[in-house]
């Protein structure tokens, strides 16, 4: 209820003025999603990732500097949630568009967004394995365990943790046939 109610805050301060207020009810609307989700409303959060990804592809394309990388945070959410009512082709599409901005974002700025990436093409991974693409899938999570390898060396505390989920990932989509 509680994030319903900063939904509905956001989205009549976003009435008055989008530029202020557009990327907080976005930023609103994930998170209830989320909420939603975890309650097993997938109905729910899928509908409301889905607004929340329009409003950042809306702000995207008139500042990608800014809104990209939540942009590709959104559409990585409404990937799962694509998933969890059962539309796999669909959240392997969105997952991949996801992907490619932060392919992006990364080439222009590894140290700021090679891990986002990283985590994406580990998200990316499961999906092609969910969805039987075994071999695709290996690649794709290989990807990601030699894009995490050299942060979790440096930043053990910081990047251990995803790095150990990315190389598990891998071994299991290595095992499966």
């Amino acid at each position: 209820e509680t994030a319903r109610a900063a939904v509905e805050i956001y989205r009549r301060l976003a009435q008055a003025n989008p530029s202020a207020y557009e990327p907080d009810l976005a930023m609103s609307l994930i998170n209830l999603a989320t909420l939603q989700s975890e309650t097993g409303d997938r109905t729910g959060a899928l509908e409301t990732a889905r607004a929340a990804v329009e409003i950042y592809r809306r702000l995207a394309q008139a500042n990608p500097a800014a809104y990209e990388p939540d942009l590709s945070g959104s559409l990585l959410k409404l990937a799962d949630f694509q998933s969890k009512t059962g539309d796999r082709t669909e959240a392997l599409e969105t997952a991949r568009a996801a992907v490619e901005i932060r392919r992006r974002l990364a080439q222009a700025n590894p140290a700021a967004y090679e891990p986002d990436l990283a985590r994406s093409l580990s998200v990316l991974a499961m999906l092609l394995g969910e969805n039987g693409e075994l071999a695709e899938a290996r690649s794709t999570a290989k990807a990601s365990v030699d894009l995490l390898q050299p942060w979790a060396k440096r930043m053990p505390d910081a990047f251990g943790p995803l790095f150990g989920a990315a190389h598990q990932l891998y071994d299991q989509l290595c095992k499966s046939e």
